[in-house]
C-alpha cells in the first residue's frame, strides 16, 4: 500500500477552500434535520468526552488494517501518530463549540491526513460506520444522556454523514487536483523536450554548416549566407567585401612535412579567423587550403586592414608560411552576383601569387 501523492495537496486545499461556504451550508442543513438543540448538545458532550479513551480503544481495535497502513508506509509510528490522529478525529467531532467554516476546514485536514498516510477510501468509510455504531452504543449506555439520546444520536449521524460526503468531495477534488498536477507536469515535460529537440536540431544544423577540420563555415553555408547578406546590403545600400586567400605552396607543406602538419596549419587558420573577424562576418573554408571571409558593411580598404591583422596573427606562430589574398568589393549603388563576387576575389588572389611573401591585391 502506497501513500497518496502529495504534490496536488495545495491544489486540493485551494479547491476545497473555495467550496467551504457550500460545505458549511450543507452541514447546517444536515444538523437542522436532526432537530437537535446545539446548546443542549454542547452541554451533553462533556459526559460523552469522558468515554473518549474507551471509544478510541474500541475503534482502534476494530480497524487493525490502519495499523498495517502505518507500518507499511514507514511514515507513522503505530503507538503514537496514528492513535493521535484517531483521537483528533473523534475529539474534533464531539468536543466542538461551533460547527462552522473552521470546523469544516479541520475535518478536511484530518480526512486528507488519513488519505496521505495511505488509508484507502473504502477503509475510511468503514471506519466512519464503525465510529457511528460505537458512539451510538455508548450514548445508549450513559444514563445521563437518556433524555436527549435521540436528538444527540441524530446529530452524530448527521455529522458523520457530513464526513462521508466530505470524504467523497475530497476524493473527487483530489482526483481532479492530481489530473491538474499531472497535466502541468506533462506540459512542463513536453516544453522541456521540445526545447531540447529544438536546441539539438539547431546544434546539428550548425554542425552540418561547419567544416569539421577548421570549425568555420563550409562552402555551402557561406554561399547561402552570402546570398542573404548581399540581398540585405542592396536594400540598405551598404558595401560588402569578400576576401579570398590560400596558403602559398601548401602542397609542398603536405609533401615535405606531412599531412598532419598540413591539417595543423589549416586548423590554425580557422582559429585565427575566429579570433580576428567580427561575429557578424562570415569566415569559410572554401576548399582545400582556400578560405573566404565575407566582411559586412566594409569597403576594400577596411578589408585590407582585416587581412593585415590576419597575417600578423598567423605569422606570429608560423613565420615561414605566407598567404596570397584577393579582395573584391561590391555596393553601395551597384552590386554583382554572389558568383561574380567570388570570381573577382579569386582572380585578385591569383594576381597576388605573382609576388613572393604575403600579398594583398585589392
Amino acid at each position: 500500500m502506497v501513500p497518496q501523492n502529495r504534490k496536488s495537496d495545495t491544489a486540493l486545499f485551494d479547491a476545497l477552500r473555495i467550496r467551504s461556504n457550500v460545505s458549511v451550508e450543507r452541514l447546517s442543513a444536515l444538523l437542522s434535520q436532526s432537530s437537535v438543540n446545539l446548546e443542549v448538545f454542547d452541554q451533553c458532550l462533556p459526559t460523552l468526552e469522558k468515554q473518549l479513551p474507551a471509544i478510541i480503544d474500541e475503534i482502534h481495535a476494530s480497524h487493525p488494517e490502519m495499523a498495517d497502513v502505518a507500518l507499511q508506509t514507514n511514515e507513522f509510528n503505530l503507538s503514537t501518530d496514528l492513535l493521535q490522529l484517531l483521537k483528533s478525529y473523534i475529539k474534533e467531532l464531539l468536543v466542538n463549540n461551533e460547527y462552522n467554516e473552521q470546523y469544516v476546514r479541520n475535518r478536511i485536514a484530518l480526512i486528507v491526513h488519513y488519505k496521505n498516510i495511505g488509508v484507502p477510501t473504502l477503509t475510511f468509510v468503514q471506519f466512519i460506520d464503525t465510529l457511528r455504531h460505537v458512539l451510538l452504543q455508548y450514548i445508549e449506555k450513559i444514563p445521563a444522556l437518556s433524555p436527549v439520546k435521540e436528538s444527540i444520536s441524530s446529530a452524530i449521524r448527521q455529522l458523520l454523514q457530513f464526513d462521508l460526503e466530505l470524504c467523497v468531495d475530497i476524493n473527487v477534488a483530489h482526483f481532479h487536483a492530481d489530473i491538474e498536477a499531472l497535466r502541468k507536469e506533462h506540459n512542463a515535460l513536453r516544453k522541456n523536450i521540445e526545447a531540447t529537440i529544438a536546441q539539438r536540431t539547431k546544434d546539428l544544423m550548425e554542425q552540418v554548416r561547419l567544416d569539421p577540420l577548421t570549425k568555420i563555415y563550409n562552402i555551402s553555408a557561406m554561399q547561402e549566407m552570402l546570398d542573404k547578406e548581399l540581398a540585405l546590403a542592396k536594400r540598405r545600400h551598404t558595401k560588402l567585401s569578400l576576401v579570398y586567400f590560400d596558403v602559398d605552396h601548401f602542397k609542398r607543406i603536405n609533401d615535405t612535412e606531412g599531412h598532419l602538419k598540413g591539417d595543423e596549419v589549416l586548423q590554425e587558420i580557422g582559429q585565427t579567423l575566429r579570433q580576428c573577424v567580427r561575429q557578424t562576418d562570415i569566415a569559410c573554408r572554401y576548399g582545400g587550403d582556400e578560405f573566404c571571409v565575407v566582411l559586412l558593411e566594409c569597403n576594400a580598404l577596411e578589408a585590407q586592414k582585416v587581412c593585415e591583422k590576419l597575417i600578423a596573427t598567423f605569422q606570429s606562430r608560423y613565420p615561414t608560411y605566407s598567404f596570397s589574398m584577393g579582395i573584391a568589393e561590391t555596393g553601395a549603388s551597384e552590386f554583382v552576383s554572389v558568383k561574380q563576387l567570388i570570381h573577382l576575389a579569386d582572380q585578385k588572389m591569383y594576381l597576388a601569387k605573382k609576388e613572393a611573401g604575403y600579398k594583398i591585391v585589392l
